[in-house]
């Protein structure tokens, strides 16, 4: 098949989209990141907010580990916002595979 710009690209290897959520004109995505068996999960968000993906925080399973924020979105207004949301995606992936 010809890859056009229209094309998803791949997801890399062991990553995969646990669902999206939007906050006009953003769409966050929540994306699970591999890690080594035996370590804790690793969750990653990102934005697009009409540049192209980036990453906004990382954050795991255990609710006491601090999360990373990324750039300007450390200390944002919307950031317990895009938690609360990656979390509960965390806990019900979306049904739909992105």
């Amino acid at each position: 098949m010809v890859e056009t710009t229209f094309d998803d690209p791949a997801e890399p290897e062991g990553e995969h989209c646990l669902g999206k959520f939007r906050r006009h004109p953003a769409e966050f995505s929540v994306i699970f990141v591999s890690t080594p068996l035996g370590t804790p999960n690793v969750y990653r968000v990102d934005c697009d907010d009409g540049v192209g993906p980036h990453e906004v925080c990382r954050f795991g399973d255990d609710r006491d580990e601090p999360v990373i924020w990324r750039g300007a979105w450390q200390g944002d207004e919307w950031c317990l916002w895009i938690l609360e949301n990656a979390r509960e995606l965390v806990t019900k992936p979306s049904r739909f595979d992105f």
